[in-house]
């Protein structure tokens, strides 16, 4: 089986796309079967020139609206959809898709994997991940954060937040809970502008630069909680489940693409939210998400300041959870897929 997918180690797609050809390339070829990563919400592949004979689609998408004007077509066109969460694949069910099945992204154990907390120095230490644009709510944790820290001296935030796109960072002028002035600024100053502006003091913050996936759990290992207030997830959350990897317990949503992972005995799962409409690029509504309470976040956030061994104890059940997300377990389930359509177009 051929895989036709981005490869880098600094972005989700990359990642993706780098593991899954490493690992599918160990099983048995498939010849006429290509395994293909759809970008886009209107269900097309990425590369159009490696269409094959026997085509698997992989998809993560957020806007469902958006999705479901085109499932019809991509039922007919692809001969697999595989989506990237349980979510995902129930909207491509309810859009016509029945041919489609769920494969989790995994957590490479080699760079994921539980590590000491750091000597205690006084600091508590929080960790906000994923590029920074409204879907993924860095906003909620900007308003939580500027109270938290307020009522607490020793209060930090480490964010690992570079957006590579500035469509998407622009989205976060949406919120109705910072403010934000987007500009033609690289990322890097926009959010030192961002969080100035909005009461997070410059001195009790960390912000990473854009680094290699494989030396983001150095960053992970420094702190002592992550908060993940995403209002839509089309995956798993690689992010989040590679901080969860190392040992480390979230403040999360467990909606969307979260609610694979996130359960109360690895995490603290958000309960509370708002429905919200997103919109494309015409106006027009694309997507159904869920907004969190940012009165909860920070509820929870106090919670786990004065509780830091159930932050331990959560974090060690999140790691021996995020064991079960393999890339090697991945691909062997597209493989399967591949075999099953294979054996079929056979006998036909």
């Amino acid at each position: 089986m051929k895989v036709s997918m981005p490869t880098g180690r600094a972005h989700g797609w990359g990642i993706a796309g780098e593991y899954l050809t490493r690992e599918i390339s160990k099983l048995p070829f498939l010849n006429g079967v290509t395994l293909h990563c759809i970008s886009g919400h209107d269900l097309r592949p990425m590369n159009p020139a490696d269409w094959d004979r026997i085509n698997i689609g992989y998809c993560f998408f957020e806007n469902d609206i958006e999705t479901l004007r085109h499932t019809r077509r991509a039922a007919r066109e692809w001969d697999f959809i595989v989506a990237g969460s349980t979510w995902c694949e129930y909207q491509l069910r309810i859009g016509g898709v029945n041919r489609t099945a769920t494969v989790l992204q995994g957590v490479d154990p080699a760079n994921f994997f539980p590590v000491p907390y750091r000597e205690k120095d006084g600091r508590f230490i929080v960790f906000s991940g994923g590029k920074f644009e409204y879907r993924k709510g860095q906003d909620l944790v900007i308003a939580a954060m500027r109270v938290f820290m307020q009522r607490h001296l020793d209060a930090y935030l480490a964010c690992s937040w570079i957006n590579q796109w500035p469509f998407s960072l622009a989205t976060m002028a949406q919120s109705r809970y910072i403010k934000y002035h987007h500009s033609s600024e690289e990322c890097v100053s926009i959010l030192q502008r961002t969080l100035h502006e909005n009461g997070i003091p410059p001195e009790r913050v960390y912000l990473a630069p854009l680094i290699d996936n494989k030396l983001i759990r150095q960053i992970y290992q420094q702190t002592d909680i992550g908060i993940f207030p995403n209002r839509c997830e089309g995956g798993n959350n690689m992010v989040m489940c590679e901080y969860m990897a190392c040992g480390r317990t979230v403040i999360a949503s467990n909606a969307t693409g979260h609610a694979d992972v996130i359960t109360d005995r690895n995490a603290f799962p958000l309960t509370s939210y708002t429905p919200v409409i997103s919109s494309n690029a015409a106006g027009s509504p694309s997507g159904v998400w869920h907004e969190a309470a940012v009165e909860e976040l920070i509820e929870l956030l106090e919670f786990a300041y004065h509780n830091r061994n159930v932050c331990v104890q959560k974090g060690s059940v999140a790691a021996n959870d995020m064991k079960t997300l393999a890339w090697d377990k991945a691909a062997r389930e597209f493989h399967a897929i591949a075999v099953s359509l294979s054996a079929g177009a056979a006998q036909t």
